[in-house]
């Protein structure tokens, strides 16, 4: 997956409940999506820099 697509899900679960309302495990699980999402994007911006040179 992109780091676009994991940035989507974490979007999509923490903007789909009321912030009143959201389960302590959805705001755990939106974490989990973005820190995959922060490892993808430094993975691509490697690999661009790599293909660069």
């Amino acid at each position: 997956m992109t780091s676009k697509e994991f940035r989507d899900k974490a979007e999509n679960l923490l903007t789909s409940w009321h912030p009143a309302d959201m389960p302590r495990g959805v705001v755990e699980q939106a974490a989990v999506w973005a820190q995959l999402a922060t490892a993808a994007a430094i993975e691509e911006q490697g690999q661009a820099v790599r293909d660069a040179a």
